[in-house]
């Protein structure tokens, strides 16, 4: 299984790159990249809480890395605009949860035409979340500033920090059932490169 998910994992990546090739003559950039998020961790508490309550034994809860594709086409004058999926948080095991935030954005790079220049952008974002404990969700605002390096190259890298409001509302199976609503990616670290 875990085989056959790297496979289509790579083919996923190479088939991104391809159309990213072609995306850039036409002012398309196509980040992908790895993120840290702040409140995947209180998730991945609840989710062990509730399989405790449950009355299974763990020493810990697996998740994937958390990986992220914010496309944008970016015009001449600096401002663009783009959407975002991800970063994806998956938990597997006894309980499940798939958790893809989608976004879209508007953004403003301070120096376009030069190697290095900063940018922010703003927009909203909404968790397309299932699985066990889950019970709804709510979009939020999402902001976030950053750096690219190297974009005169044809693959390029960037760093950015982010916070994104929307909220995800998980079930807690303690002494009662109650509920608690969570930011995931209440503050991000992200690190990618660009096609």
């Amino acid at each position: 299984m875990r085989k056959r998910g790297l496979v289509f994992c790579i083919h996923l990546l190479m088939v991104i790159i391809f159309v990213s090739s072609y995306a850039r003559a036409a002012g398309w950039r196509s980040p992908l990249g790895y993120a840290y998020v702040s409140g995947f961790r209180e998730v991945l508490d609840i989710y062990e809480d509730n399989l405790e309550a449950e009355g299974y034994h763990l020493d810990s809860v697996e998740s994937w890395p958390l990986i992220s594709f914010h496309p944008y086409v970016q015009y001449g004058s600096g401002f663009g605009v783009g959407f975002s999926i991800g970063p994806v948080m998956c938990i597997i095991g006894d309980r499940v949860l798939f958790d893809i935030p989608i976004g879209l954005d508007f953004r403003y790079t301070f120096i376009p035409t030069a190697s290095t220049s900063p940018y922010i952008r703003a927009g909203g974002r909404l968790h397309s979340v299932s699985g066990d404990y889950v019970k709804g969700t709510t979009p939020g605002f999402f902001w976030g500033i950053g750096m690219e390096f190297l974009r005169d190259k044809r693959v390029n890298m960037g760093i950015e920090i982010s916070s994104d409001a929307s909220e995800i509302e998980l079930e807690k199976k303690l002494d009662t059932s109650t509920t608690e609503d969570i930011q995931p990616c209440g503050l991000m670290l992200s690190i990618f490169v660009i096609f």
